[in-house]
């Protein structure tokens, strides 16, 4: 299905060089992009959020969600904790 999306001039001129060097279309440079960026999303289950929910409401919980939200920031990279 054919769809039309507005980018900025300079967006739209480094999608065209990093599919160059690639060697693909923007076309395809883009749908590829897509699918990583949907991929990579997750959601968590209602039970979990549920169990995180009830992990706030008392001390040690929110102690041991402080002390996972730690852990996860030191060991990442690229992008911040989540928010528990």
């Amino acid at each position: 299905m054919a769809t039309t999306v507005h980018l900025a001039p300079k967006l739209l001129e480094s999608v065209d060089h990093r599919a160059k060097e690639l060697g693909l279309s923007r076309n395809r440079y883009i749908i590829r992009a897509l699918e990583q960026a949907l991929s990579a999303e997750t959601r968590w289950s209602p039970q979990f959020v549920e169990e995180l929910e009830a992990a706030r409401s008392d001390l040690e919980g929110q102690r041991t969600l402080d002390e996972m939200a730690a852990s996860i920031a030191a060991n990442r990279t690229r992008k911040a904790p989540p928010t528990f």
